[in-house]
């Protein structure tokens, strides 16, 4: 599960919130902060690592708090815990400044962090944006917050059926591999689960998006399950860029790693 080539270092930096877990692919090449979606981990991205190394970034990609082999929080965080996050590991890794690719949470916490600290965040590339009304926000909290907090995926049932299920349920949407790393992701978050999508379900992104002074990609594919909202939040940001990626299953990164990799270094080249 862990990326093995190119050789990321991992390493903790201190947070608000304690240790957060990231890799960090080292070296003189531009800073580029990947973001994950909830409730997954940094290791969303793995597939990407040595495209990203060998367009000449260096990649650095953390588990958000309560998230992969990050601490949980004592309390429920929020998107602007999870802006603190990074803000962390860029203090930690030395990083002034970095480019952001952010995944459907991730596109909320570059946002914030755009809107927080400007000065740390040079273009962004945000893959499924979910721009939408607060009456929408909560029309999915409520179908997804509730389950894992109070059934959860983790009350063991006799013989593993709490795992089986879940994978069963996965497997449809995103295929036998990427299944086993969301199963194996949502064992790591263990009880606060429900932390990763409260916070993304109870937060509208769509004044930081709008107000963010920063060059902006956005990208989607026919099928992304937010490849609407993306479409909308073009519409809000006709100077943003708009990728469809040419595949119709994602999650891009693991359907097409290469092609994703392409379009975001072309669009954060100094002519992008």
């Amino acid at each position: 599960m862990h990326p093995s080539a190119p050789q990321l270092r991992r390493a903790y930096a201190d947070g608000p919130q304690g240790q957060i877990h990231y890799y960090d692919a080292g070296g003189a090449g531009r800073p580029l902060l990947l973001l994950h979606q909830s409730p997954t981990s940094a290791i969303d991205f793995a597939d990407t690592f040595p495209a990203f190394v060998a367009a000449g970034f260096r990649v650095i990609a953390p588990d958000m708090p309560g998230m992969g082999m990050s601490d949980a929080p004592a309390e429920p965080p929020v998107i602007a815990d999870f802006i603190s996050a990074a803000l962390a590991v860029l203090d930690h890794a030395g990083v002034a400044q970095a480019d952001i690719v952010g995944h459907h949470t991730g596109t909320q916490v570059a946002v914030g962090l755009a809107d927080r600290a400007p000065e740390r965040v040079g273009k962004m590339a945000l893959y499924g944006v979910p721009i939408m009304s607060p009456e929408a926000l909560r029309g999915f909290w409520e179908m997804v917050v509730p389950g894992e907090k109070d059934d959860g995926v983790f009350r063991p049932r006799s013989g593993g059926d709490h795992l089986s299920d879940l994978f069963k349920r996965l497997e449809p949407l995103f295929g036998l591999e990427v299944a086993n790393r969301m199963v194996i992701s949502r064992l790591l978050a263990g009880p606060t689960l429900w932390y990763a999508h409260n916070a993304a379900l109870s937060h509208d992104m769509t004044a930081d998006f709008v107000k963010a002074k920063h060059a902006m990609l956005l990208i989607t594919y026919p099928g992304e399950m937010l490849d609407a909202n993306t479409h909308a939040a073009a519409a809000l940001r006709p100077d943003a860029a708009l990728t469809v990626l040419p595949i119709s299953k994602g999650p891009a990164m693991d359907v097409d790693p290469e092609g994703f990799v392409a379009a975001v270094a072309g669009f954060l080249s100094p002519g992008g």
